[in-house]
């Protein structure tokens, strides 16, 4: 089994890494998959995810699970709050893990969980859950059931996959709900309304999905929620993909009475929304040609010309959507270098920020790069350490490839890199003479290259220090690495 204990390290480090390479991959998928079924989070707009091969594997979620059924009370509440917590990116082993055979017959599974609903019921707690009861009861105990295991398992398994809030962990959950003869089927969709409209998406594809008991789920917990107009869903809807993944929903079942809601949303600010309404609206086709040629004659004041089609009104429209946006998103930029000229870096991250929101390939980009490496400077001046980390990623994301913004933002990063490193005992000194190549102005990548240098003669202090510390270092290290191994 990993070290749970280093998975947020390893969480941290994914991110800085993936993060440079975000911008050759702006939108990615988008727009209504064919089949959705299929996919794992159907095929839509992705969630930021993270990484799956950075979450949990099926052996370390089965072990987890082992501690979740164990006799001492604080054990299992301790195994299911970690499952929890390191379940980022799991939904592929969770999923492999909840159709395994959970030693109990479904009469068991089913006898367990109303012991735990009348306990529920009755206890005083107000922050009391399902889970929670069924946690407190000794799986060893005789008078609980032999379903208590099985119950324990599959609702720690259905809680992580929940509190994912991820299109892929609904859908486990949404296929998971017949089995065991629906003896989970109200808790899942108790969880899909308590999420509320995020989990919406997720009951849009499973109404239209083929299998009936699917079907039949998702249309009784669209109704408890409330049967929420379209308008409303994405009035409340904040999250920029859930609402493409809302729209993109809704074209897979071919919902004809979202055409004019999915038309209004291709102005939308964020790229991932106008991206998916945009392809969503191809996909209805013909089926949304009147609603496209009444926006077109309102926005342009004018009837379309008789020899094009609705694919030429779209792009026309798009085009000048695109010119408005853009016009809109200069603004912005502007108050952004207007605060970086007087010395407001904080405001001037915010509206930089809020450009690249809604236009990631914004043309000014470059200039923004420039920007964020100021603010990543300013935070490291004031120690403010992952938040210059931040800034500088930021301004390595939008510099121009082969640019000077890029160069220096680069030697920043690997700056802080090493300073990092030699506080913690190792002295990178191929990554300070990187930073002292590339970054002469860095003066202290400089002063300790020369140092370095000096070291070989038999002077220096930062060798001497940095090697001595080194070896305390790897003791500590071999000393926790043995603890952990027995």
């Amino acid at each position: 089994m990993k070290h749970l204990e280093m998975f947020a390290v390893a969480v941290f480090l994914a991110v800085v890494i993936a993060a440079p390479q975000a911008s050759s991959q702006i939108i990615g998928r988008s727009g209504p998959a064919d089949n959705p079924e299929r996919y794992p989070d159907y095929g839509g707009t992705p969630d930021a995810a993270l990484f799956t091969d950075l979450g949990l594997s099926t052996d370390e979620v089965r072990t987890l699970l082992k501690a979740v059924t164990s006799s001492d009370y604080e054990t299992r509440i301790k195994a299911a709050l970690d499952l929890g917590r390191f379940a980022s990116g799991s939904e592929p082993s969770l999923k492999e893990v909840l159709w395994d055979n959970h030693g109990a017959r479904n009469s068991q599974i089913r006898q367990s969980l109303n012991i735990a609903r009348k306990n529920l019921e009755n206890s005083s707690d107000t922050s009391g859950s399902l889970l929670k009861e069924l946690l407190k009861m000794n799986p060893d105990n005789k008078d609980n059931g032999p379903g208590t295991k099985a119950a324990m398992r599959v609702m720690s398994m259905l809680v992580a996959l929940h509190n994912l809030n991820s299109m892929a962990g609904y859908k486990i959950m949404l296929d998971f709900s017949p089995r065991h003869a629906g003896a989970f089927r109200h808790e899942i969709g108790r969880m899909f309304t308590t999420r509320g409209f995020d989990a919406l998406p997720a009951l849009v594809y499973g109404r239209g999905s083929k299998n009936s008991q699917l079907h039949m789920f998702a249309v009784k917990w669209i109704r408890d929620m409330g049967n929420p107009l379209l308008g409303e869903q994405v009035r409340s809807i904040k999250n920029p993909r859930r609402l493409a993944q809302l729209l993109e929903a809704y074209a897979s079942v071919n919902e004809l009475d979202a055409i004019d809601v999915t038309l209004s949303l291709t102005k939308h600010k964020s790229v991932f929304v106008r991206e998916a309404a945009r392809k969503c609206l191809t996909s209805f086709g013909k089926n949304a040609k009147w609603q496209i040629r009444r926006m077109f004659e309102n926005t342009f004041g004018e009837e379309p010309a008789d020899d094009t089609d609705f694919k030429q009104w779209s792009d026309a429209l798009y085009r000048h959507f695109d010119i408005k946006l853009n016009a809109e998103a200069m603004d912005v930029f502007r108050e952004g270098r207007d605060a970086q000229a007087a010395g407001n870096l904080d405001l001037m991250s915010k509206k930089f920020k809020q450009v690249l929101q809604g236009m990631p390939l914004f043309i000014k980009r470059n200039e923004m790069a420039k920007g964020f490496l100021l603010y990543g400077e300013y935070l490291e001046e004031n120690e403010k350490l992952q938040q210059a980390k931040d800034a500088i990623l930021m301004a390595i994301r939008v510099a121009k490839p082969g640019s000077a913004e890029l160069v220096a933002a680069r030697a920043r990063l690997d700056w802080m890199t090493a300073e990092e490193n030699r506080k913690g005992g190792v002295l990178d000194a191929t990554l300070y003479r990187r930073v002292a190549k590339a970054a002469p102005g860095i003066e202290g990548a400089v002063e300790i290259v020369n140092d370095i240098d000096a070291a070989k003669t038999g002077g220096g202090n930062y060798l001497k220090k940095a090697t001595l510390v080194s070896v305390f270092l790897f003791i500590a290290m071999m000393l926790t690495y043995l603890r952990l191994r027995s």
